[in-house]
């Protein structure tokens, strides 16, 4: 079990300390997600429509798009440089390496989302700091969710010529629930109301992230060998 869990940091790491190196991956995920925001608040009359109606969406846009491009990235770099070919002979766990990947793009968007929090406040007029507990159970919930399915599509796109365009046509109708489920009790946490309410669509997304997490451990290694 310690080999694993270490196989699985070993992954974790090399892609940090890649991200420090180039600052690619992040810089390209905040700005296209600063992009998302300013355009919707400058294409709504915020006065008309209120800003808790629209945020939500907005947000959650922001987020999945940006997050997006960080999958495109994911297996990108091994496969370019041919080091997708040596891990897979390598004796490593393809779901370690799946969990490795996993948790660093759920890291590498969570800090993104951190940074967009404050200007997503600013922007809307919102205030984030009463709800902000909830609202960050909501964010790690949903972003869980999107990782776990995307990491899997990102690693089964790789190897495909149009891979810049297949992931989003294969994520986006997958992620119709969680997305759903995420926005709902986004609305209902700025809200005010608290996650005891909502606990249809907290069950809702759980259940995706559980049931998206356990198709990858199970279809992880067809699709690597893929």
């Amino acid at each position: 079990m310690n080999e694993y869990f270490n196989q699985v940091a070993a992954i974790v790491w090399k892609d940090f300390i890649t991200e420090l190196k180039t600052r690619e991956l992040f810089s390209s995920m905040f700005i296209f997600a600063l992009l998302v925001i300013i355009i919707f608040v400058f294409s709504v009359n915020l006065s008309i429509v209120g800003a808790r109606e629209i945020g939500p969406g907005v947000l959650w846009v922001a987020f999945l798009f940006a997050g997006t491009i960080g999958l495109n990235r994911s297996f990108m770099l091994e496969k370019e440089n041919g080091c997708l070919q040596g891990l897979l002979l390598a004796p490593l766990d393809r779901t370690a390496l799946y969990f490795g990947k996993l948790v660093s793009n759920f890291v590498f968007l969570l800090i993104m989302e951190a940074f967009m929090l404050p200007l997503f406040m600013i922007f809307f007029n919102i205030d984030l700091i009463q709800h902000l507990l909830p609202l960050l159970y909501v964010i790690l919930v949903g972003t869980l969710g999107f990782c776990a399915i995307g990491t899997l599509l990102s690693s089964l796109s790789v190897n495909l010529k149009t891979r810049d365009i297949m992931l989003p046509i294969l994520l986006y109708p997958l992620m119709v629930p969680i997305v759903i489920g995420s926005v709902q009790m986004t609305g209902q946490v700025l809200s005010g109301e608290p996650l005891s309410d909502m606990m249809n669509w907290v069950s809702l997304t759980l259940c995706f992230d559980v049931i998206y997490i356990a198709v990858s451990i199970m279809t992880i290694d067809f699709v690597l060998e893929e």
